[in-house]
């Protein structure tokens, strides 16, 4: 699924920093399979976690998110995922830690917002040994309301047509679909926050 993905990536790197990160919105989740994560908005040096997880996708499931072949993010983008203002540009990753504290991230869902528009794009993605266990419906979830709760009144993301699995997973959480205005190949998700 992509939305927000690579473009509006920033063309120049700027001394970031970190305005007021979120704790709030940090959470332990326990999956339906007793898998637990820990979810919370991505930092800075979450980068290197963040690369890996892409990388670690598999080609189909790449393919799904950023609607091309990639098989890592270029540096650029790469800040531009973790280096956010939490307000128009808020992404969330669910991580789980090994036995000796290691983590690994598992999962990805971010909404950005151009200004102060009403609408913010948003996109998702979950490890491929990950998928079809309630995560993503659970990390969209949170995103909306979190997005609700900064005055945008809708998301839309961009899912490719032969995506079936996101486009009912979607449907199913009253998602608007429509197909995309000149391209064949996606389909428009629009989700009303009111």
């Amino acid at each position: 699924m992509q939305a927000a993905a690579l473009a509006g990536a920033p063309a120049a790197a700027a001394q970031y920093r970190i305005a007021h990160y979120p704790a709030t919105l940090i959470e332990q989740w326990t999956l339906a399979d007793g898998r637990e994560v820990t979810v919370r908005p991505v930092l800075p040096q979450d980068a290197p976690l963040t690369q890996a997880f892409v990388r670690a996708l598999s080609p189909a499931s790449r393919h799904r998110r950023f609607h091309m072949g990639l098989g890592q993010l270029p540096e650029q983008v790469l800040r531009h995922f973790t280096e956010l203002d939490y307000d128009r540009h808020l992404a969330l990753i669910a991580e789980e830690f090994d036995e000796d504290g290691a983590e690994t991230l598992v999962a990805e869902a971010r909404f950005v917002r151009q200004d102060d528009a009403p609408v913010a794009d948003f996109a998702v993605a979950v490890a491929d040994d990950w998928q079809g266990r309630g995560l993503g419906r659970r990390l969209i979830a949170k995103l909306a309301r979190t997005a609700q709760r900064r005055g945008i009144r809708s998301l839309q993301g961009e899912v490719l047509a032969d995506n079936a699995r996101m486009l009912a997973l979607l449907r199913d959480m009253r998602f608007e679909l429509a197909a995309a205005p000149g391209d064949a190949r996606l389909v428009v998700a629009r989700l009303a926050l009111d």
